[in-house]
């Protein structure tokens, strides 16, 4: 009895349970795999129109972008950052939907952007000049009976200039915006605006790609130029004196 019985309860068992099958993993389907990575697979994108720039330099005011619909949803839009690339608001803003745009539409946008930009650059760099032609940014250093800047201590670079313009001047530049310096003294009570563009051009680096190695390490008055976007040159005069 106890032996057909169990033979009976064995035949009931499964067919991958008895070994007459292999057993096959079941291959995933997008409702099983794991929360995270279904959403992510499902993203969902829209099209903006951004009125204010953007975090991180992602856009611009003016432009068309995507982002991601919860992105726009739940921080640009209630921001105030973007609105969305409706044809209606197209119409309210007088804009025209780049995708829809001809070749010969763009390249007049394109064009007419690009002037808007110079016209925005030479305007910063008139403000900057202006402010800054009475002004004199002052660093203070310690110096040895030589006259100089000990080796241990910090000198004055092209670093500590921008550092410096932002505590002193309130002047931030940004990251494409390049300062130089000129490594020898001048008698500042001497130069005049012509000589001083003089020196920018002839003493100074040409290339803005080309970083600045000087390092100041006595006291005295120096010329140092900030190169700006649109390549505009704004002079900038530095004392260093003692501590």
């Amino acid at each position: 009895m106890s032996f057909t019985l169990s033979r009976a309860l064995w035949a009931t068992r499964p067919l991958t349970r008895r070994g007459l099958l292999p057993v096959v993993a079941a291959t995933p389907t997008p409702y099983s795999l794991p929360t995270t990575e279904y959403r992510r697979s499902i993203t969902k994108y829209v099209r903006i129109i951004v009125k204010e720039e953007l975090p991180h330099g992602k856009g611009y005011k003016g432009d068309v972008v995507q982002v991601k619909a919860g992105y726009a949803r739940n921080y640009l839009i209630p921001q105030k950052f973007a609105i969305y690339a409706t044809r209606q608001n197209f119409l309210r803003l007088d804009m025209k939907d780049p995708d829809l745009e001809t070749a010969e539409e763009k390249s007049a946008r394109l064009l007419r952007e690009a002037s808007q930009e110079d016209d925005q650059d030479l305007k910063a760099a008139d403000i900057l000049r202006k402010y800054l032609s009475n002004k004199t940014l002052t660093i203070w250093r310690e110096v040895d009976e030589t006259g100089l800047v000990p080796l241990n201590k910090k000198g004055v670079t092209h670093r500590v200039i921008r550092k410096k313009l932002g505590i002193q001047l309130k002047i931030d530049l940004d990251d494409h915006e390049v300062i130089h310096l000129k490594p020898d003294p001048v008698e500042m009570e001497e130069l005049d605006d012509e000589k001083i563009e003089t020196i920018m051009k002839e003493e100074l680096p040409t290339s803005k790609d080309e970083v600045c190695k000087t390092d100041i390490r006595k006291h005295g008055d120096f010329i140092g130029r900030i190169w700006l976007a649109g390549d505009f040159h704004i002079p900038l005069k530095i004392s260093v004196v003692e501590q």
